[in-house]
C-alpha cells in the first residue's frame, strides 16, 4: 500500500528524464555554492535527497550530508553518502541530530498539505541555533512561464513562519535541444503549456532560498 505522506516522483521510474533534468537545473551551480557558503560544517541533513546529486556535490572533509530519501527507486547502490529512508513528516532520527538541513525541490509543504508536520521536524531534529534551507521555484521568470499552472512557491507560506528568502538567478541550460524537448514536454503534460512557449536550450531561471535559524522558544528567529 502506497504512503499518502509520500509525494510520487518521477525520478525512480525515469532516471533518464531525470538525470537530464538534474544536469540541465542550474548548471552552474549557483544554488550549490550558496548551499556550500551557508550551511557551515558537521552534520547536514538533505531532505528528500533523491540520488545523492546535491548531497555529493555538499561534501567536504569537515561536513557529512545524510539523505533522507522516500523511494528505494531513488536510493543509488554505490553511493559515497550515508542515505536512509524516510519521510519528512516523521524523520527517523532523535531531537538535535543535526547542525543544518535543508530541501531542494522536495519539500512542498503546503501544496501536499503538511507542511506544518515537515518543518515542525526539521526543527526538533535540527539542533538550536542550527540553519533550516529550503529551495524551490521563485516564479517570475522565463521558466515558470512556460505553464499554465503557477509553479512558484507560496513565499507567503514561508514568511510567516519566520523565514527570509534570497533569490538566486540563474539558467536550465539542456546539452541539446532534443534535452530540452523532452523535458518540457514531460513539465507540459503535468502543469499544462502556456500560450507561446517554445523549446529553447537555455531559459532562465530564479531560485528562491527560504532560510532560518532553528529556535526552541518559538517557530524560529528571521535571519538578519
Amino acid at each position: 500500500m502506497s504512503n499518502p505522506k509520500i509525494v510520487p516522483f518521477y525520478g525512480a521510474e525515469d532516471p533518464c528524464l531525470f538525470r537530464i533534468e538534474r544536469e540541465a537545473m542550474d548548471r552552474a551551480g549557483v544554488l550549490v555554492s550558496w548551499l556550500d557558503e551557508h550551511l557551515g560544517s558537521g552534520l547536514i541533513l538533505d531532505v528528500g535527497g533523491e540520488n545523492g546529486y546535491t548531497a555529493q556535490r555538499l561534501t567536504r572533509p569537515d561536513r557529512t550530508v545524510v539523505p533522507l530519501e522516500p523511494a528505494a527507486g531513488m536510493i543509488p547502490a554505490h553511493r559515497r553518502n550515508p542515505f536512509v529512508r524516510g519521510i519528512a513528516q516523521e524523520l527517523p532520527f532523535a531531537a538535535d541530530s543535526f547542525d543544518t538541513a535543508y530541501a531542494t525541490w522536495a519539500y512542498f509543504f503546503p501544496q501536499i498539505g503538511s507542511g506544518d508536520p515537515g518543518l515542525d521536524e526539521l526543527e526538533r531534529v535540527v539542533r538550536k541555533g542550527g540553519k533550516i534551507a529550503i529551495c524551490d521555484n521563485a516564479g517570475s521568470d522565463a521558466f515558470c512561464r512556460l505553464y499554465n499552472l503557477d509553479i512558484s512557491s507560496p513565499a507567503v507560506w514561508w514568511e510567516e513562519r519566520g523565514f527570509s528568502k534570497d533569490i538566486l538567478t540563474t539558467s536550465f541550460d539542456f546539452k541539446t535541444l532534443n534535452d530540452a524537448e523532452e523535458l518540457l514536454q514531460f513539465y507540459w503534460d503535468n502543469n499544462g503549456k502556456a500560450e507561446g512557449a517554445e523549446v529553447k536550450q537555455t531559459i532562465e531561471y530564479k531560485i528562491v532560498v527560504y532560510s532560518r535559524f532553528v529556535s526552541r522558544t518559538g517557530r524560529g528567529e528571521r535571519e538578519g
